[in-house]
């Protein structure tokens, strides 16, 4: 599936299959002070942040999950897992940590971040700096969610009126494709079943759209549980897809990350 963004250049070797690089070509020249890697949301793909690369400071590589089935692994069966997913995305990102890096996931992203980095950390992969979870509810108050038409948990409903989607409305075959990838997603999500909390022994950073109905600050705040530190609070304007429809004030965050 091929959204309005290329999907980026893939990882050399095995992490190929899942990492792509979106770092504008001016700026991959020499090696990077620091990697942003970021988890996409449900039907989402790489190229979702591909709106990211001019914003970040210029000795950030930018760099993003590609999950199967979604854009260039159309043709790969989609993941129906999420623990599963998680695994595999960490051991294809231990191949960025040979630098500082710092993770981020937006709303199904989150959890595939929070995931990932618990399997980094059971790998004894050199852990990054800041894990920053945006427009979902922790863990627990996801798997706990009751289920509606659709498959999906409740808190999810966003995506039923196609949020978030690169499509144009006259583009019939790419909506087919969206909506299967969706399907898939939510029914991953509606399968999802976290093991015991395990609380990141790094900085975490918990962002929510102000406008945002899928996640309010009661369940922003829950996410302590799941931090060995406090967590680090941050509101932003906009709705559940403030990170991509105004990308400045998210990526103003994780910049701010990047220069400490």
């Amino acid at each position: 599936m091929t959204g309005t963004y290329p999907a980026g250049v893939p990882a050399p070797g095995p992490a190929g299959q899942w990492l792509r690089n979106l770092t504008a070509p001016a700026r991959r020249t020499g090696e990077p002070a620091v990697r942003l890697l970021c988890f996409p949301h449900a039907a989402g793909g790489a190229s979702a942040f591909h709106p990211w690369r001019d914003l970040l400071p210029p000795e950030c590589e930018l760099w993003a999950v590609q999950y199967p089935g979604h854009e260039d692994r159309i043709g790969e069966r989609p993941a129906s897992d999420l623990s599963r997913t998680a695994r595999q995305a960490a051991i294809a990102a231990q191949w960025l940590a040979d630098r500082p890096y710092l993770v981020f996931g937006h709303s199904m992203g989150a959890l595939l971040a929070y995931e990932t980095c618990r399997r980094l950390d059971r790998l004894g992969i050199p852990a990054p700096d800041r894990l920053f979870v945006s427009g979902s509810p922790p863990p627990h108050r996801v798997a706990g969610a009751p289920s509606h038409t659709g498959g999906g948990p409740r808190w999810m409903h966003g995506y039923e009126h196609g949020a978030g989607s690169e499509a144009g409305p006259d583009d019939e075959q790419y909506d087919d494709l969206a909506a299967k990838t969706l399907e898939a997603d939510l029914r991953m999500l509606a399968g999802y079943r976290p093991g015991p909390a395990w609380r990141a022994p790094w900085p975490v950073t918990v962002i929510r759209a102000a406008h945002d109905p899928d996640l309010d600050a009661t369940a922003a705040a829950a996410w302590q549980d799941y931090a060995a530190d406090d967590i680090t609070q941050a509101t932003v304007p906009g709705d559940h897809f403030a990170c991509f429809t105004r990308p400045h004030d998210t990526v103003r965050l994780i910049a701010g990350a990047v220069r400490r």
